[in-house]
């Protein structure tokens, strides 16, 4: 299933891409002679005008071949003014910027179905926050509601994210129902960010950064990782946990700090499943942790911390949080603004994580390759489909940025050659070119490399 759902999100994403070069190319008169989905031989062709399309065997990328695009490629003369190196600058900078605005404009396009799709949003009822954040100083509880940030009333929580972006300064006031009004100064919000976000994190305010999380009603099981201890006792994606030794659970970070202090105990998981009540129990395993800081992505009994050494209990198992939900009527000028805000968000956060990766502000093990991809395909399946879906727009965006790089093999780099040839009034001569083309191939292949040396190391 996994791999299915990868070549699924990765066949959809690839044919918007090249679907953005195919349109553009066509706008400007650029003949198109070959649209291929995949590489190698074709499993499958058909002719239209003067274009083959093709569903080709490895399909693990695409490609749009257009009429005098290849270096040192002749040209008839009867078609030069349908050729891609005819064109002006400007034009084939168009053809090569396509591309990846395909993949930005179909992450807006899901953003915009799934806020439209989904008539409830988590309320701003804010979860016990954990010790040592700026909520926690605040002296929020557990079931506070946000009423508005300064003048702008919130009502769900994608409306709070909205609003504390719009904070202009670090200087703002909170309106909760239990406590009334609190005033965040500068100072106070200054001095969580040096404590708790790393060096060079973005400075944009979000819930997060004052330690706020959506209140969970409940806890749901999502994937059930295979020879685990989880499948070991008999849990199930989807089952719904009531209590854990008697002991009422909500949020995933109690459940989490729970099963990593009980290696080797039993713990007795009361469930509901399909509508009738099932007790199970469960024996974290005993795993060994790594240095270093961060969350893992693997949910329940995974979390590392700051220490050097040690070991701690594990399950094996996604936690799913249900949230307090509350109804949200949509317009189109709301579900426009919510598309782009979102796609902004992801947007930006992608690129300033990949800049940190690539200049080492973060770490090469944050890069993910086809296991990874395909890993998370299948996670956010099980959640359905909405989250799959959500999943493919942050993908897609992942794509748009990729492709931006200004290395000479992806479309940044044709930009950045439009770009040259448009200032010097010539273009670059065709061995600078040729060198730039093997650096760029070196850079993605080692970038490659490395996100699949971290699939190995995460999933073997």
């Amino acid at each position: 299933m996994s791999v299915a759902l990868f070549l699924l999100a990765i066949t959809v994403l690839i044919f918007v891409h090249e679907l953005g070069h195919f349109l553009a190319a066509r706008s400007v008169g650029v003949r198109v002679l070959c649209f291929s989905i995949g590489f190698g031989p074709a499993l499958a062709r058909f002719q239209y005008g003067h274009t083959e399309f093709r569903l080709a065997v490895i399909p693990l990328g695409g490609y749009v071949k257009m009429l005098g695009d290849s270096p040192g490629g002749g040209t008839d003369a009867g078609l030069a003014a349908e050729s891609f190196a005819a064109q002006t600058p400007l034009r084939r900078a168009w053809i090569a910027f396509a591309g990846p605005l395909a993949n930005l404009l179909l992450a807006w396009v899901l953003f915009a179905a799934l806020v439209w799709g989904v008539p409830e949003e988590p309320s701003t009822r804010l979860e016990q926050p954990a010790a040592g954040t700026l909520a926690a100083t605040l002296g929020i509880e557990r079931g506070d509601r946000v009423m508005a940030v300064d003048d702008a009333s919130v009502d769900h929580w994608r409306a709070l994210e909205g609003a504390l972006r719009g904070v202009k300064d670090d200087d703002f006031e909170l309106v909760l129902e239990r406590a009334g009004a609190l005033r965040i100064d500068a100072q106070s919000l200054n001095a969580q960010r040096l404590s708790t976000e790393p060096e060079g994190a973005p400075t944009v305010l979000t819930a997060a950064s004052l330690g706020f999380r959506p209140m969970a009603k409940a806890l749901q099981i999502g994937q059930v990782m295979p020879q685990s201890a989880a499948e070991e006792a008999g849990l199930q994606a989807g089952d719904r946990i009531l209590s854990v030794d008697g002991r009422a659970v909500s949020h995933s970070q109690a459940l989490i700090a729970l099963i990593q202090q009980s290696p080797g105990k039993e713990l007795h998981f009361r469930l509901e499943r399909g509508g009738q009540d099932l007790e199970l129990v469960v024996r974290p395993r005993l795993v060994p942790i790594e240095g270093g800081s961060g969350t893992s992505a693997e949910g329940a009994g995974s979390t590392r911390s700051g220490a050097s050494s040690g070991s701690r209990g594990r399950i094996g198992a996604t936690l799913v949080p249900e949230y307090d939900m509350v109804a949200v009527e949509r317009d189109l000028l709301s579900v426009v603004a919510a598309a782009s805000a979102q796609t902004w968000h992801v947007t930006a956060l992608t690129t300033t994580s990949l800049w940190k990766i690539l200049w080492g502000e973060m770490s090469w093990r944050n890069l993910g390759g086809p296991v990874a991809i395909a890993d998370q395909a299948n996670q956010s399946a099980q959640r359905g489909g909405s989250a799959f879906l959500g999943f493919l727009a942050v993908l897609s965006i992942g794509l748009f940025v990729l492709n931006m790089l200004p290395l000479p093999i992806l479309d940044g780099g044709h930009l950045l050659y439009c770009a040259l040839e448009a200032a010097r009034g010539k273009a670059l001569p065709e061995s600078l070119r040729m060198r730039l083309q093997q650096f760029g191939l070196a850079a993605v292949l080692a970038l490659t490399l490395v996100a699949l040396f971290n699939d190995l190391s995460r999933y073997l």
